[in-house]
């Protein structure tokens, strides 16, 4: 159990303890192997292992420690990587403990601590003061009433998308990591693993066999979260051993360094997803669930959640406009009427598009509503969300979304000979009014006033929604002035993107880094590339992507609650929302066309490998059979996926966790619906990509 590859790091004895890590002859920190055993005051005074041997020969390195009291011993078998070693990390003995490894980097050596899905440098995003997200202490931002923010937090392994702790320094990036558990000689497994990461000085990484939460288990409903507090091997039952990387290397810059972590990671940890059928058929069911089930003809729009219990469906009374569902979701329905020649699915979509660019503008904002109330047939901002903003109004994500797929569902129509020139005018007037208020750095607004549609808040990623919706537009009319907003929108995101720090995507995670805002930039950038063949937006479209993949699981995490468990449900390929709320959701699924086309620009087999995990990944989301996953109606989607200990807050009947919520989502739909069609669909229909590895 581990892996092989090349070498060229040296380990060396340090101490009695400890072992130097050397990298091109300079010291690159001290490993060490401590033992921590049930108890509180053992958690804060773990004993530190003796070194009994290291040895370096034509197989490798091997280092043996040993706490002779306690009857613990600890070895890493490592073999070379061109960035560091690669191998496994065993402990045998008795009784019940946590092993660490702990990797302690030179002193004075700060850096970026970057722990994928889960630590974006410090975690302070927007700097919200609503914000209780996990953070680590910068020495300004802590104290006794935020236990949220700590100089390290210690979490189990699968919190991390890619198994993983790093820090990214002006230099050098340092990561260790791993499988999300340990295993028994008969491949039994013995316990989920742990990793830690530290703002302290000097910078500490820690890979564990066991685990503790500390300062505590993080939920955003801390409250109903299932999860222990902390998980301790049997020795006593055998030897325990785990795969571990150790990388060290220099780089370009931050998201250079970001870049080969996740994919040195991705190649060493990667697996595959289960077959769940083909594109065709994801798309048939999903949309036909949308129609039959998901659908208001009242309001014209689908329900935020979708039920088989139609008591919920009728009790439904709100309505958005995009984001949780409506537009986001109407457009690649809109799309798969077109490929599949489903009538009854254009005309749904069609509905959802003419109802809102007919009714859904403020005439005294100039932008779109972003929620319909259809008890009191009334269009308002008020969505879901409204009260999770800190400067609530017109939002920044809905109204460039509403603007981007409005004008996305244009095009194909007028292709297909239909004309609606109400579309492109109610997304031109909005986009219009957002060119004149666009700020001078280049910004959106992530809140706009009620009053005037002036920009109330500019700080968050989802106002990049926007730049989609003008690259779209200067695609349609060729005016070179929706070319320069979009220009100027990009030069100000780009710093966010290259500093690996982007935040304040969805409007209900207090401003923490997150995956949906990045998204836009995504789709942004390819289209740019599109129109205007400039080497810069292909280079924007692949660092957006470096991004978004910190969120997306390479491995196949080991899952402990039902129905997941019993599913075999594959992690590979889906992405965490936010940290604020640890779950896998469908949103990444939709930009699977901007993926294909980084592809098809740069024949990376990275990303094609990338790309097959992500549709097959999105053909599991989906209910293949009425009561899949537990509950509803073929081709339902439910929008979370819990991976790890966080967020368990749904129940079955008896009382039991469950890592799933029983109902569906219409954006999830949307989301998945969009990963499916296009020239997605169009590449596997005729035979130019397949999703077979």
């Amino acid at each position: 159990m581990g892996w092989y590859v090349m070498i060229t790091h040296i380990l060396q004895k340090h101490d009695d303890n400890s072992v130097a890590v050397f990298y091109k002859d300079e010291q690159a920190g001290l490993l060490q192997a401590l033992v921590v055993r049930p108890g509180n005051d053992k958690h804060f005074n773990p004993w530190v292992c003796q070194i009994v041997s290291i040895n370096t020969d034509a197989n490798g390195t091997t280092v043996i420690w040993r706490r002779e009291d306690e009857d613990v011993n600890a070895v890493l078998n490592l073999n070379s990587h061109p960035d560091g070693y690669t191998g496994e990390f065993r402990v045998s003995g008795t009784g019940h403990c946590i092993v660490k490894l702990i990797w302690s980097l030179p002193e004075g050596e700060r850096g970026f601590p970057f722990m994928p899905a889960f630590m974006y440098g410090c975690n302070e995003g927007g700097n919200s003061p609503w914000a209780m997200y996990p953070q680590l202490d910068n020495g300004t931002n802590g104290g006794n009433t935020k236990p949220w923010i700590a100089k390290e937090w210690y979490v189990r392994a699968d919190r991390s998308s890619h198994g993983l702790s790093s820090v990214i320094t002006d230099r050098l990036f340092y990561a260790v990591g791993g499988r999300d558990v340990s295993r028994y000689s008969y491949n039994k497994i013995a316990c989920k693993n742990g990793l830690a990461i530290s703002s302290t000085d000097p910078h500490k990484l820690t890979f564990s066999v066991g685990y503790a939460n500390s300062p505590y288990t993080y939920s955003v409903n801390p409250g109903r979260n299932f999860a222990l507090p902390e998980a301790f091997v049997n020795l006593s039952a055998g030897e325990v051993n785990t795969p571990i990387f150790l990388l060290c290397g220099s780089h370009e810059n931050r998201q250079d360094a970001a870049s080969r972590i996740l994919r040195e990671s991705y190649h060493l940890l990667h697996d595959k997803v289960n077959d769940a059928g083909s594109v065709e058929d994801g798309i048939r069911a999903v949309s036909d669930a949308l129609v039959d089930y998901g659908y208001s003809a009242k309001a014209k729009n689908f329900y935020v959640t979708l039920s088989d219990d139609p008591r919920i469906a009728e009790t439904s009374t709100q309505f958005n406009s995009a984001w949780a569902g409506g537009l986001r979701t109407g457009y690649p329905l809109l799309i798969a009427g077109h490929q599949l020649r489903n009538k009854k699915w254009l005309e749904c979509a069609r509905s959802l598009f003419d109802n809102m660019a007919t009714n859904g503008i403020c005439e005294k904002t100039n932008m779109f509503f972003e929620n319909y109330d259809i008890n009191s047939d009334e269009w308002n901002t008020r969505g879901w969300w409204y009260g999770a903003m800190e400067n609530p109004g017109h939002s920044g994500y809905v109204n460039g979304q509403v603007c981007y797929y409005m004008l996305l569902a244009y095009m194909p129509e007028k292709e297909a000979g239909i004309e609606h020139p109400e579309w492109l005018a109610s997304a031109k007037r909005v986009l219009e009014h957002i060119a004149n208020v666009q700020a001078d750095d280049g910004r959106f607004g992530f809140s706009y006033s009620e009053t005037d549609g002036s920009i109330l808040d500019g700080i968050g990623f989802s106002s990049a929604w926007f730049t989609p919706a003008f690259a779209t537009l200067y695609k349609i009319t060729g005016d070179v002035k929706y070319l320069d907003v979009s220009r100027k929108a990009m030069d100000f995101y780009r710093q966010d993107v290259e500093a690996f720090n982007v935040y304040g995507g969805p409007h209900d995670i207090p401003k923490s880094p997150d995956e949906e805002g990045i998204l836009a930039w995504i789709d942004a950038a390819r289209i740019l590339h599109e129109s205007t063949g400039e080497e810069r937006f292909l280079k924007d479209l692949l660092i957006g992507l470096d991004y978004e993949f910190s969120w997306r699981f390479p491995f196949n995490v080991v899952n402990e609650i039902e129905p997941l468990k019993s599913m075999n449900w594959c992690s590979t390929g889906g992405s965490v929302t936010s940290v604020n709320n640890s779950h896998v959701h469908p949103m990444g699924s939709a930009i699977t066309d901007s993926i294909l086309y980084a592809v098809e620009a740069t024949g990376d087999p990275y990303l094609k490998s990338r790309l097959i995990d992500t549709v097959r990944w999105t053909l599991t989301t989906y209910l293949h059979y009425d009561g899949d996953y537990g509950w509803g109606k073929k081709g339902m989607i439910n929008e979370r996926f819990c991976y790890t200990d966080s967020l368990i807050l749904e129940r079955f009947l008896d009382g039991t966790p469950a890592s799933t919520w029983f109902c569906a989502h219409s954006w999830a739909s949307g989301a998945i619906l969009e990963g499916l069609v296009g020239n997605l669909f169009e590449a596997v229909r005729e035979g130019k990509f397949s999703i077979e590895e």
